[in-house]
């Protein structure tokens, strides 16, 4: 590997200290802030709370050992979440930018990971945006007397003489109806103009909500932030009330299996569920941070965003398994009890737009009922989505070409919407539900994964690398890291080569091969390494240590608490209990574990995905999700490689643009370089 790979060109190195350095000193003054701190934490919370919490954490609770799960996931949360989150937190304050400048500034070979961030959040927007539009359509649709996804009867008559049976049929066709999918043999390219309709509006809610800014997001998010806690304790109290509630919150909660934490499954889950809940690796929580003032607590308020989430979640699944307790009692009037059990398997779009539609029709006054869960949807959603597209247009808006070309924000925010909103046309011909899965598939558990495995890696091992060269040797740190991939790749692929049930074995005998590979790597780097450092636990340390993670974790503790030292067993205890600093297993987290647990779900996706096409869908299908892989990839590659390609091409001064990116220096004069300010 080369090792201009971790260091900086000379003649990038020149820009970052001069150009790219001058723009950071004036970004903060010249920069929009949040209104107030509270603001920003209801903006973030808001963009971390979406859909997902209401439909998908309460149906891995149940079926992951009830509050084992709960356990597993606050666990997760603590030593995965928290520290990722803490980190996209920082890098945005502390660079005033977005995801592209806050992992430039690290390593400008990195902007490709910013760039690979956005382009991913505003993929999932083109889909998300979809779903918002059905929950759009269905809120509407409960200020008709007769509940459109009732009774699926052309002339209802009194609803006490129908059955569960007939409720829910009505639902899943009207769901059917309404997403407009097709069977395979039945594809004719239709078009769904009533969604068209409801997406339209979606893109419209989210530029009034966006186009001016900060400053405006900062009143919207007090609405759109606040309003679906609000009513999810209202629809929680009135469901406490109805027959059945208890049951569904015995099923919630009531049944703690600990023996299911023996199953990685439960653990798998967590980690996917914390991840995608935050919404780390979107660019979004970068963004929103770089608005505030420097000096702003970073640390507690990455508590805060993490463990209100958490709240949220929790109470969403009270709200959900008392209605699905209601459901269930009604259904054992005609059903027996094995199928009734099956209703509270129901998670994602069948939860919320089947299941709980079926109840929401027979109960009293359904109207209401209606209006309270699809708004309470609606406004869990439009926060998520706007925060997505704030995240691309933030990038832009720091980019050179915005400050050479400039453009008013309404203007960038319109044409980034009414891109997405082309873009989202995709989804609602005959074939777009299943195209939104498998797209969601691709993103959620490859982009995503990927693009925080490589954060992870750019922060934890390439992040003040330097320091580790001149103390202990550039070969031995080289030497070091390479061991270390090499043994967690090699330790995930051996334990994924066997059975997860009847080949336990194999999973230990992959990480114990991992471990061999791993202190054989630290061991020969210790006796190879050569510089200032003679003794040989300080040569581990200066190898092995997370140096990167060590230095932002300082410099919060110390803008926070000045006279806080690193190291001192005192100042380090209390990092553990004072909510503003971080604590000490911050760089290991974000060095070691994470890198290695984001690389182990990248091959579990890889190992399901090349066993079988995802879904059972043809090739067809999955071709538009391995194209969006393939284009965040490339993101990153190709910016890692040719990181002048970020650059205004004026810096080229009088030789071509192309040599200029392309040709290293070794084999052009570098007085052609003009680095002028």
């Amino acid at each position: 590997m080369p090792s201009s790979w971790f260091t900086l060109p000379t003649e990038i190195q020149a820009m970052e200290d001069g150009i790219e350095q001058d723009l950071l000193a004036n970004r903060e003054e010249n920069r929009e802030k949040w209104s107030s701190q509270f603001s920003f934490l209801l903006a973030t919370v808001g963009s971390a709370v979406g859909l997902g919490n209401i439909w998908r954490f309460p149906s891995l609770v149940a079926t992951h050992g009830g509050g084992a799960f709960i356990f597993a996931y606050v666990i997760v949360l603590l030593f995965i979440g928290l520290p990722m989150m803490t980190l996209e937190l920082t890098l945005g304050q502390k660079f005033q930018g977005g995801d592209v400048d806050a992992f430039g500034s690290i390593n400008p070979r990195f902007r490709g990971i910013g760039v690979a961030s956005v382009v991913t959040s505003f993929i999932a927007s083109t889909y998300y945006t979809v779903i918002l539009s059905w929950a759009a359509i269905y809120f509407f649709e409960s200020f008709v007397p007769n509940l459109p996804y009732s009774i699926h009867s052309s002339n209802p008559s009194d609803n006490a003489t129908y059955s569960y049976a007939d409720y829910q049929r009505g639902a899943e066709a009207h769901f059917n109806a309404t997403h407009g999918a097709a069977e395979s043999d039945q594809i004719h390219g239709s078009f769904n103009w009533r969604v068209f309709g409801a997406l339209l509006f979606i893109w419209v809610c989210i530029y009034l909500c966006i186009f001016k800014g900060i400053k405006v997001v900062s009143h919207v998010v007090k609405v759109t932030a606040i309003a679906p806690v609000v009513i999810i304790i209202i629809l929680s109290v009135m469901a406490s009330f109805k027959a059945g509630a208890v049951g569904g919150i015995s099923y919630y909660i009531g049944k703690i299996d600990w023996t299911a934490l023996n199953n990685r499954d439960i653990w798998i889950a967590a980690i996917g569920q914390v991840f995608f809940s935050l919404g780390l690796c979107m660019g979004c929580i970068t963004a929103y941070s770089s608005f505030n003032p420097k000096e702003q607590n970073i640390s507690r308020d990455g508590k805060i965003i993490c463990f209100s989430d958490m709240a949220v979640s929790i109470m969403a699944g009270f709200c959900v398994y008392e209605m699905l307790g209601f459901v269930k009692l009604q259904c054992l009037d005609t059903e027996t009890e094995e199928v009734c059990d099956k209703i509270y398997a129901a998670g994602g779009f069948k939860l919320a737009f089947v299941s709980y539609p079926a109840g929401v029709a027979m109960s009293s006054n359904p109207n209401l009922w209606g209006i309270l869960f699809f708004g309470c949807l609606f406004f869990l959603g439009i926060d998520s989505a706007f925060s997505m597209i704030i995240a691309f247009t933030t990038v832009i808006d720091d980019a050179w070409f915005s400050k050479k070309f400039p453009l008013k924000k309404p203007v960038v925010t319109g044409i980034v919407c009414g891109v997405g909103f082309l873009l989202g046309f995709v989804f609602l011909f005959d074939t777009g539900f299943d195209l939104m899965d498998v797209v969601d598939n691709y993103l959620s558990n490859w982009c995503l994964m990927l693009i925080g495995f490589v954060q992870a890696v750019a922060c934890g091992w390439v992040y003040q690398a330097p320091y580790q060269f001149r103390r202990v040797g550039k070969f031995s740190v080289v030497l070091y890291d390479i061991c270390f991939f090499v043994a967690i790749t090699l330790g995930v692929i051996i334990a994924l080569s066997g059975n997860k049930d009847s080949d336990v074995d194999v999973i230990w005998v992959g990480v114990f091969i991992g471990m061999f590979v791993w202190v054989f790597g630290l061991v020969s780097a210790v006796l190879l390494s050569k510089g200032r450092v003679s003794s040989y636990p300080e040569k581990v340390w200066c190898i092995a240590g997370w140096h990167g993670p060590d230095m932002i974790r300082r410099m919060v503790n110390k803008q926070y608490v000045p006279d806080w030292e690193p190291n001192s067993v005192t100042d380090e205890g209390k990092a553990f209990y004072r909510h503003e600093l971080i604590a000490a297993p911050f760089g290991f987290l974000i060095k070691y574990i994470i890198p290695a647990v984001l690389l182990m779900l990248v091959g579990l996706a890889l190992n399901k995905d090349l066993q079988a096409p995802y879904g059972g869908l043809s090739l067809s299908y999955n071709i538009l999700g391995i194209l969006v892989v393939g284009m965040v990839v490339s993101c990153m590659v190709i910016l890692f490689l040719f990181p002048r390609l970020w650059y205004d091409s004026s810096y080229a001064g009088d030789e071509s643009w192309i040599a200029w990116v392309f040709i290293p220096k070794s084999v052009r004069s570098a007085e052609n370089v003009k680095l002028g300010k």
